[in-house]
């Protein structure tokens, strides 16, 4: 072993013991203890690394890489596989045409796919054809765009299968968040014609769809699928059995090591799905101080709950963490 590669580690191992002694005076020092650890349950000090420690999570891009292109768009995704990401996350529409394309939008889980914040003009984009879609302009002045403005200016909705055809070149897992009606049955159709079925799974915060994906599809080996929750209810469990969900997927600051083991207890993977550019940046103003925006000392102390997967919006910082924890465990190794 180089004398540079022992020096790399000592100094990684000091300064992550420092940013732990940091932590922990802070925590002791502030009256408002607004900590996102104490939240997660999760022991920060470096002296002693909880069981639960997950130094290898999976890693998925948030909408691609939100920071660096255009999120849900095809620059962006092929971003996120270059980042070294293990797979990325996107949001699905069937319009009215019978196109299936790659959008989030405005509104709520309930009612999505709202033009006004996104592109600057009222109406939903359910209400057109892909022809139609092709012309909208995204909104520069979007407090939801972390990218730069070129790529605001250019950008360009993408088809499902445009996306899908990219991914199987780049070897990037795709999660397909089924995201508005109908979408079921022609993401299935297209996931299956293009053979990609073991690089794609799908999730919705709606389970009657992801329910409906297993009535038709029961080899949960082979389809995967994910139950969206934006907390986290009693019966977690027992809601995620019921639509035939092979994973939990919850918001970040909604899990401790408890409920993730109590996941995996039960048979089902785990991932926790961060929010979107703007809401990251308000949960960090007013609720969490102990920890940056997406930085590494968040994303280290969700992988103290032992999730397995993390959709974020930084996959380029989850990556260099990760890769800092390989190293240092190859040196004591």
């Amino acid at each position: 072993m180089s004398t540079t590669m022992v020096a790399t580690a000592v100094e990684y191992d000091a300064s992550a013991a420092m940013m732990a002694r940091m932590n922990a005076e802070f925590l002791s020092n502030s009256s408002s203890h607004k900590s996102l650890r104490k939240v997660l349950n999760v022991d920060f000090s470096h002296s002693e690394e909880s069981k639960s420690y997950n130094k290898t999570p999976i890693i998925v891009g948030h909408r691609g890489s939100m920071y660096e292109e255009l999120e849900n768009t095809r620059a962006g995704f092929i971003k996120t596989a270059q980042f070294g990401a293990d797979a990325a996350e996107l949001d699905v529409f069937l319009l009215k045409c019978g196109t299936l394309i790659v959008f989030h939008g405005g509104g709520t889980d309930e009612n999505p796919g709202d033009l006004l914040d996104y592109c600057g003009r009222p109406g939903n984009i359910l209400d057109l054809t892909y022809e139609e879609a092709l012309q909208l302009k995204f909104n520069p002045q979007h407090v939801g765009f972390a990218c730069p403005v070129d790529m605001i200016e250019r950008g360009r909705i993408p088809t499902l299968e445009e996306v899908l055809i990219d991914a199987k070149k780049t070897g990037l897992h795709i999660t397909i968040e089924l995201k508005g009606e109908g979408t079921v049955e022609p993401s299935l159709e297209v996931v299956e014609r293009l053979d990609m079925v073991d690089q794609c799974s799908f999730s919705s915060f709606e389970h009657s769809r992801i329910a409906l994906l297993r009535k038709l599809r029961p080899d949960k080996t082979k389809y995967r699928t994910g139950a969206l929750f934006d907390i986290c209810p009693v019966d977690m469990l027992q809601r995620a059995q019921a639509a035939g969900a092979t994973e939990i997927h919850l918001r970040y600051d909604t899990v401790t090591p408890e409920i993730i083991q109590s996941i995996h207890d039960a048979g089902f993977g785990s991932m926790v799905w961060f929010r979107g550019v703007a809401g990251m940046v308000e949960n960090c103003r007013e609720k969490y101080w102990d920890v940056g925006n997406e930085d590494e000392s968040m994303y280290d102390a969700l992988l103290r709950t032992g999730v397995q997967k993390m959709c974020v919006n930084k996959p380029d910082v989850l990556f260099g963490l990760r890769e800092k924890l390989r190293f240092v465990q190859y040196i004591l190794d």
